[in-house]
């Protein structure tokens, strides 16, 4: 006697359990061992081809060194905005110190005539 578990399940059987229809139309049971010796056959196949390729062993190298250029641009990209920062806080002090310059200008000329407004700074205000 078989028991339910001896018995092969295909989809075809599952979907005509889901859905219903005709057992008639059930396609017959596979013979399980031709597929799986094709299935072990094909896989062998693709393992020796991998392995002529040299898939599997430089994989991880790959990963590793793609890993590495990742961090080293991280890295890199990190110390560039740094010196951008260090650049911009430099040219904010050299523009700081012209407009200080401008400032003592500026209160300097108006020393000279004090009653004097240019027309741009009306105009700006």
């Amino acid at each position: 006697m078989t028991s339910v578990s001896d018995i092969p399940v295909t989809a075809a059987h599952l979907s005509c359990f889901v859905h219903g229809c005709d057992k008639s139309k059930m396609p017959a049971e596979p013979d399980c061992s031709v597929k799986l010796d094709t299935a072990g056959r094909n896989r062998e196949l693709q393992a020796y081809l991998m392995s002529l390729d040299d898939i599997e062993s430089n994989e991880d190298e790959q990963d590793r060194l793609f890993t590495e250029f990742t961090i080293n641009t991280v890295y890199a990209s990190y110390a560039a905005a740094q010196s951008r920062v260090r650049q911009y806080t430099q040219l904010l002090a050299l523009l700081r110190r012209e407009e200080d310059e401008w400032a003592r200008k500026v209160e300097k000329a108006s020393n000279i005539l004090p009653d004097y407004k240019p027309k741009w700074i009306l105009q700006a205000s």
